[in-house]
């Protein structure tokens, strides 16, 4: 899979799991802490849809909040797991 379609379809998962955010208009590259208010319990979920999507799976100490900056780290993580 190309990292154009897993950056789209991880979109649509945040979209999914955050609808307060307007996927159209995000910065992935953007604190998702500072700018979009994702909290540990965000990130949980998010990582969760994540791995349903993609059929792929975070280890426990992968789900702080604090080891994703942007929702770029958070695809990012993804695509290393697809390969």
């Amino acid at each position: 899979m190309d990292k154009e379609l897993i950056k789209k379809q991880s979109l649509e998962v945040i979209e999914e799991v955050l609808p307060e955010l307007d996927v159209a208009t995000v910065d992935t590259s953007a604190s998702i802490t500072d700018d979009y208010d994702v909290n540990s319990v965000s990130i949980i979920k998010l990582l969760v849809g994540l791995e349903d999507k993609f059929n792929v799976e975070f280890d426990d100490s992968e789900l702080a909040l604090n080891k994703y900056e942007s929702f770029d780290d958070v695809i990012e993580s993804v695509e290393k797991k697809m390969n």
